[in-house]
């Protein structure tokens, strides 16, 4: 798992596609991550590996209906009971209401007696019930939703959302809001990234933990969910400020104001001038900057080029045209440079070939050919010092006859 505690349902299908662990630990919270996530078709094909492994048993049987509740099928979490049972019958998982079997001594383990029991209130879940006590405890501690138990509580409640008295949605937007993620934006964060992949079609939690990503250095998240997002979501001109406001931290100036000019043209008049001031306020500063890097490494050419883009959006103001002039005179005198440099390079050509000429000399090509044979290194490094002495005395005869 990654650095934050929990993978995402993308990074959890990587892992799964991957060498499965021999930790027994790490493949039962994958379990879990996949009944949470509702993969079904991956936790079927999971279930079954599990059955193939050492680690398999009753208790792990557990383990797997508790997944499959979670991930809405209650038909398959009553065969993994009855298989759980099968494997361990001294653990009385199905109770034997006529007396039918004999009974199997044996002392159920405490874990097993709480999946067993966590199976049973779930399997006869009220959802109107879950919902009045779950929403209470959250009001009383809005970390409540990131425990193990008031995850799944809420992924329950996710899952049986149209018996509910209310929808949950309104509910969990107001319980973490932003004066919630300006006193803790590192929980709020996890808080909607969670609700991101339980609810992959709500653009509200889907804005909402990539713009935390984004604040808090979670580049990885933040591009994956920008280049993830729904059409739907790309409606949104939150969503292009964001991508934009990424693009700008990389250091892709030109692409930003693109998405500044996105968000722009999928805003309201009022919220479009707010997206004008940061695309102006990008071009004069980090735009600026990043230009200023380019000449500082001798990139005169993609400093211009920027540059120009800068100067298009932003015609009047006089700090760009001034920086424009300056590039454009650095590109100038790099491409008289090199200019320059060729033709010193083509007079020393000259030289030598007289000197060759002179010696009874021939001089090899410049770039060998792409069909040339292999040189023989040894002969030419003999040539190369017979040619460098005759190349003293060429010099000295030209030095005569100027």
């Amino acid at each position: 798992m990654n650095r934050i505690g929990w993978p995402t349902a993308s990074e959890l299908r990587l892992e799964l596609a991957g060498e499965p662990p021999a930790d027994c630990s790490v493949r039962l919270n994958q379990l879990r991550w996949i009944g949470r996530y509702c993969l079904v078709e991956e936790l079927e094909t999971f279930v079954g590996e599990l059955r193939s492994s050492p680690h398999w048993g009753a208790p792990l049987a557990l383990e797997v209906s508790l997944a499959w509740l979670l991930a809405g099928q209650p038909h398959q979490a009553d065969l993994a009971v009855l298989e759980a049972d099968d494997l361990d019958p001294s653990l009385g998982l199905v109770p034997d209401l006529w007396g039918l079997w004999p009974a199997v001594p044996g002392e159920r383990p405490a874990e097993v007696t709480e999946l067993a029991a966590r199976i049973r209130q779930w399997r006869r879940l009220d959802p109107r019930s879950l919902d009045a006590s779950w929403r209470q405890q959250a009001q009383a501690d809005w970390t409540y939703p990131l425990t193990k138990p008031g995850l799944d509580e809420l992924i329950l409640l996710l899952r049986h959302e149209q018996a509910l008295n209310s929808p949950i949605e309104p509910f969990l937007a107001s319980l973490v809001g932003e004066e919630l993620i300006a006193v803790d934006p590192s929980q709020a964060y996890r808080f909607w990234a969670l609700l991101t992949d339980l609810r992959p079609d709500w653009d509200h939690a889907r804005l909402k933990a990539t713009d935390l990503a984004l604040g808090i250095g979670d580049r990885a998240r933040c591009a994956a969910w920008i280049a993830t997002a729904s059409p739907d979501t790309r409606r949104n001109p939150w969503y292009w400020d964001i991508a934009a406001r990424s693009d700008l931290e990389a250091g892709a100036i030109s692409t930003a104001l693109d998405h500044w000019g996105q968000a722009i043209a999928e805003a309201t008049p009022e919220l479009a001038e707010v997206f004008r001031q940061r695309r102006r306020e990008a071009r004069r500063g980090p735009g600026v900057l990043h230009v200023r890097s380019l000449l500082d490494s001798g990139d005169a050419s993609a400093a211009l080029t920027l540059l120009l883009r800068l100067v298009a959006d932003d015609p009047q103001w006089q700090p760009l045209r001034s920086l424009l002039q300056q590039a454009e005179a650095a590109a100038t005198a790099g491409g008289t440079s090199q200019v320059v440099a060729d033709q010193a390079l083509q007079r020393f050509r000259q030289l030598l070939e007289r000197a060759a000429a002179r010696l009874g000399l021939s001089l090899p090509p410049a770039i060998p050919g792409s069909g040339d044979p292999v040189p023989d290194l040894d002969g030419a490094r003999q040539r190369l010092g017979g040619f460098s002495r005759f190349l003293s005395e060429a010099e000295a005869q030209f030095a005569l006859e100027a």
